[in-house]
């Protein structure tokens, strides 16, 4: 399962990286863009802008305009009619692109191959997210949780992997969000086994189960004497007799005695 969202994953941030050029129509521009704005046939004209805190820029002719909030098509509109009815051109053909997104960003930690800070282009998916930031890591969880405001928010990957293309790039991620990737959680397998050491622990798993990921008892071990290494909510270890039939907690450790016989 996993296997399959790296690659649709791998997908989505081959797709991003060739679209990354092409204008966004539904992104609204915001203190900090950076602006080219050319007018057709007035090569004087043309001029690179960042929008100030009140995400205005100063634009010759006109002086101070504002585009915060706009769209880039609608940058473009209002530029040009405020051109024309400054009678400075009768029929202003205004190109506004988007140099660099910077005013509407998010943060992406956890279990991904490049986490830091993003700016969104327009309306961004969660998995396209996630693809942006180099995919999950082989510590990777099988959850994602997205932290806004005071929200929190989960998803279940093998839940993801269920919905259509579109319905999961409209998990919608905003500005401000978190997107946090917790580590997958581990169990502990000790003693009289083939391969001790620390495993990724699935859900609902059995004593059985872990012992299989470690290979299995060796021909010390009894299989009999299994005890299971539990910390409490007050972080104390404790100690407990395990049945092959009982469920793992997450750190739990699994120690197999070597047999008195």
């Amino acid at each position: 399962m996993k296997a399959k969202l790296v690659i649709a994953l791998v997908f989505v941030f081959f797709y991003n990286t060739f679209a990354i050029a092409a204008p966004n129509a539904e992104y609204r521009l915001g203190p900090g863009d950076i602006v080219k704005i050319s007018v057709y046939d007035h090569p004087d004209l043309t001029t690179e802008l960042q929008l100030n805190d009140k995400g205005a820029v100063a634009f010759p002719l006109l002086g101070e305009i504002k585009l915060l909030g706009l769209q880039y098509t609608e940058a473009e509109a209002l530029i040009g009619d405020s051109l024309k009815k400054g009678e400075f051109i009768n029929s202003p053909n205004v190109s506004v692109l988007i140099s660099q997104y910077r005013s509407q960003r998010i943060a992406v930690i956890g279990e991904v191959n490049r986490s830091g800070r993003y700016a969104l282009e327009g309306a961004t998916g969660l998995v396209d997210l996630i693809a942006i930031a180099g995919g999950l890591n082989p510590n990777a969880g099988d959850k994602i949780i997205v932290l806004r405001g005071v929200e929190r928010i989960e998803y279940s990957l093998n839940q993801s992997m269920k919905l259509s293309n579109e319905e999961k790039r409209n998990m919608p991620i905003i500005n401000g969000d978190v997107v946090y990737v917790p580590r997958a959680q581990q169990f502990y397998v000790y003693g009289e086994v083939n391969r001790p050491g620390v495993f990724r622990m699935e859900p609902k798993m059995t004593v059985m189960q872990a012992l299989a990921v470690a290979g299995g008892f060796n021909p010390r071990a009894s299989q009999r004497r299994l005890e299971i290494h539990r910390i409490d909510q007050f972080g104390a270890v404790t100690k407990v007799e395990a049945e092959l039939s009982d469920l793992l907690v997450e750190n739990d450790t699994i120690f197999v005695q070597e047999s008195l016989f």
